[in-house]
């Protein structure tokens, strides 16, 4: 992979927003757009993202949603020492891991939601990012899909999702070089 290789990915981004808002993701049938890029460099991604998603304005409005922030609410609102003793010492037929995952999912993508809701001056666009926080109870295909097959509402507008990764395949990323997930839903770059 070029190192240049996550700038490109940006602008591309930001021209299907631009140009395409309402196709992104058509194709598979949900409004994802993932950017992959290498894990040791994303605070300069999310400056650079960012900047360019500024210069959308004032036909878009993108709207940021910090997964690391929902995890730390949701670690906070439970208390880390119950997550630590239920990690620790499970309750018979539990998992605890996977059940943190899913508040952490259902949480997330009720925030997308709401967001997406508020009231704005261009069309809404949800920039999910920091997903780190999630592994290793859960990943970002998780997420996308925790708000595709929850048939109780839409999603009304796009959501591009910052994956800190890298491309294995046409649409298989490995989540922080991890955990390898397949998007089947969205796009991909």
């Amino acid at each position: 992979m070029k190192t240049q290789n996550w700038k490109w990915k940006i602008s591309e981004a930001i021209e299907r927003i631009r140009s395409r808002y309402h196709h992104i993701g058509r194709k598979t049938g949900a409004p994802f757009l993932a950017i992959i890029y290498p894990p040791e460099i994303e605070t300069a991604v999310l400056k650079e993202w960012h900047d360019q998603a500024a210069g959308l304005a004032p036909d878009f409005e993108v709207r940021s949603m910090d997964a690391l922030e929902v995890t730390h609410q949701v670690l906070s609102e439970i208390g880390a020492e119950n997550i630590v003793s239920s990690l620790r010492d499970p309750m018979p037929g539990s998992d605890p891991e996977a059940e943190l995952g899913n508040i952490w999912i259902s949480t997330i993508a009720d925030t997308i939601r709401a967001r997406l809701d508020e009231p704005g001056a261009g069309k809404p666009v949800v920039s999910l990012e920091k997903l780190a926080a999630l592994y290793p109870a859960c990943g970002p295909r998780d997420v996308m899909q925790q708000l595709w097959s929850n048939a109780e509402s839409t999603i009304e507008g796009p959501v591009v999702v910052l994956i800190p990764g890298y491309i294995e395949g046409a649409r298989t990323y490995s989540f922080l070089g991890l955990k390898s997930e397949f998007m089947y839903r969205g796009d991909l770059l």
